[in-house]
């Protein structure tokens, strides 16, 4: 199963969210590595404590050729995984949007931006 994470806690704490606000989380899917049905659990079993409404924002990732053998390790996920891990999402009861991908063509897309020599 794979381990999710939250940057803004220390580990072992759970995210605190205000009840009248909720929390936003911003999920970045990689192709086999977090994109699946147990990923979608997991998050959802992370988040559904939660107080509020919470939010997920789901971004599929954008490779970067510019970081050499970094870049290359994943692939993003497929856009059928990326719509079922939603869906999983929204049948639980989290509100889910996907972020539109822009900017592939000159690397700036989200997690792409490099330095070209």
């Amino acid at each position: 199963t794979p381990r999710l994470g939250c940057t803004s806690t220390r580990a072992g704490e759970t995210p605190q969210a205000r009840a009248d606000r909720g929390l936003m989380a911003e999920v970045t899917l990689i192709d086999g590595v977090n994109d699946g049905a147990d990923a979608a659990a997991s998050l959802h079993g992370l988040l559904a404590p939660l107080p509020g409404k919470t939010r997920v924002n789901l971004i599929p990732y954008n490779a970067n050729a510019g970081l050499g053998a970094a870049g290359r390790l994943f692939r993003p996920a497929q856009p059928e995984a990326v719509r079922a891990f939603q869906r999983r999402l929204l049948d639980r009861g989290l509100i889910c949007t996907v972020r539109t991908p822009r900017g592939n063509e000159e690397s700036s897309a989200c997690g792409m931006l490099r330095v070209e020599h």
